[in-house]
């Protein structure tokens, strides 16, 4: 695969097209039918890799009821931001999100 500066060659897919498209195949039923079965799984695992609207609906309505799980192949890069955030925060940076979050329940 031949890379051009910041462009890749045109044979690659970068932006995963092909499994978008790949996904969106079938009718809107079975994909509704998919999403809830989704939703309805008790565990989300998080790697880093996707994250469906249904993962997300599921952790912000059933948090109680989700066990959320971190695969071990992203474990370094969330301890790496992880390290990011805490070493701005020592120096005083603001991180959206994060010093937001905290401002918010001061009073």
């Amino acid at each position: 695969m031949a890379k051009y500066g910041f462009c890749t060659a045109a044979e690659s897919d970068p932006l995963n097209w092909a499994a978008s498209a790949q996904s969106m195949k079938g009718s809107h039923l079975d994909e509704v039918k998919r999403m809830v079965g989704e939703y309805k799984n008790p565990v989300v695992r998080l790697g880093g890799e996707t994250l469906t609207i249904a993962q997300v609906t599921a952790i912000a309505i059933r948090a109680a009821a989700i066990k959320a799980e971190l695969s071990e192949a992203a474990r370094p890069a969330m301890k790496a931001s992880s390290g990011w955030v805490m070493e701005g925060m020592s120096r005083g940076t603001d991180s959206y999100g994060v010093t937001i979050k905290s401002l918010l329940f001061v009073n």
